[in-house]
C-alpha cells in the first residue's frame, strides 16, 4: 500500500475517472488530497525491457552505420557515405529517445519506493 509522502499520515487511493472503466495510476491521499501519479510494476518493467532491447538494436544499426560511414570515407565513395549517415542521424535520434524511455523507467522506480518506504 502507498503512504503520503507530503503528510505521511494518509494511504494513497486509487481515483477513478467517471470516462475510464478501470482504476488508474492515479493516487490521492485520503488525508491531505494530495494527487500523483505512480506508475504500476508492469509499466515500469515494460518501460525497461522496451528501453534496453530497442536501445541495443539501435546502438547496433548506429555502430553498423558509422562503420560504413568510416570505409566508405576512406574508399571515397559518396553514394552510400550520404544514405548511411542519414541513417545513422536516425539511429542516434532513436537512441536518445531510448536513454530517455530508460530514464523515465529508473524515475518511476524510484517514485514507487518513495511512496512504499513512505510508511516504514
Amino acid at each position: 500500500m502507498f503512504v503520503c509522502i507530503r503528510c505521511k499520515k494518509g494511504l494513497m487511493d486509487p481515483i477513478r475517472d467517471e470516462e475510464e472503466p478501470e482504476y488508474t495510476d492515479r493516487y490521492r491521499c485520503g488525508h491531505c488530497g494530495h494527487a500523483t501519479t505512480i506508475a504500476s510494476r508492469l509499466i515500469v518493467s515494460t518501460q525497461i525491457l522496451s528501453a534496453v532491447l530497442g536501445g541495443a538494436i539501435t546502438l547496433y544499426l548506429l555502430l553498423d552505420h558509422l562503420n560504413t560511414v568510416l570505409q566508405g570515407w576512406q574508399q571515397g565513395k559518396d553514394q552510400p557515405l550520404l544514405a548511411n549517415i542519414g541513417l545513422s542521424l536516425v539511429a542516434s535520434l532513436l537512441l536518445i529517445g531510448f536513454g530517455y524511455t530508460l530514464f523515465r523507467a529508473v524515475h518511476n522506480v524510484y517514485k514507487r519506493q518513495r511512496y512504499l518506504q513512505a510508511g516504514r
